[in-house]
């Protein structure tokens, strides 16, 4: 590596100015750097949602804050059960959800998630605009996980031999704005 004045600069000052220019991407200065980009986030704990028979299985869980613009997210992925264990499958997600500020709605729809096989992470529909600071809820309801595949005609349509699975109502609260 050449310098301007023509000189050779050592291995050891090459690594030293190098790192400075790299963000760590584990550890507590990444956490620290990931926490200052993220101003406040509340989230539901995560649920594990059975079909009455338990052979369709979804994980729900949904979070509200302010991700450079407010919104809710959830986190979703489906799995379909086997004799033993289970294997990831694509689902589609639908229910209702609502935003409010304190007793104020500020949203309120019903929604649906295509989540493919490896899972979800998505705030699509869920954005909303701040109405000043305060206490915000991020609520979802008669939310149900059906295990699709593709048909032959090109169509998504539910996997035979599979029951939808009931995801519990889920509640995510925080402050911002």
């Amino acid at each position: 590596m050449k310098l301007l004045a023509g000189k050779r600069l050592s291995t050891a000052a090459a690594g030293v100015l190098l790192a400075g220019l790299f963000v760590p991407a584990t550890g507590a200065a990444a956490a620290q750097a990931a926490g200052s980009r993220l101003s406040v986030e509340g989230c539901s704990s995560k649920t594990d949602n059975r079909s009455s028979d338990n052979w369709t299985a979804a994980d729900w869980k949904i979070c509200l804050g302010d991700y450079g613009g407010a919104n809710g997210s959830a986190d979703v992925k489906c799995y379909a059960g086997q004799t033993i264990g289970w294997n990831a499958s694509r689902c589609l997600i639908s229910g209702q959800f609502e935003i409010r500020k304190g007793n104020e709605v500020i949203k309120s729809e019903p929604f649906g998630l295509d989540v493919p096989m490896n899972g979800a992470v998505t705030s699509v529909p869920f954005r909303f605009y701040c109405q000043g600071p305060g206490e915000y809820t991020f609520r979802t309801s008669g939310v149900q996980a059906t295990l699709v595949r593709v048909g032959r005609d090109g169509q998504l349509e539910a996997r035979p031999g599979f029951q939808t699975a009931h995801i519990a109502d889920a509640t995510a609260t925080v402050t911002m704005c």
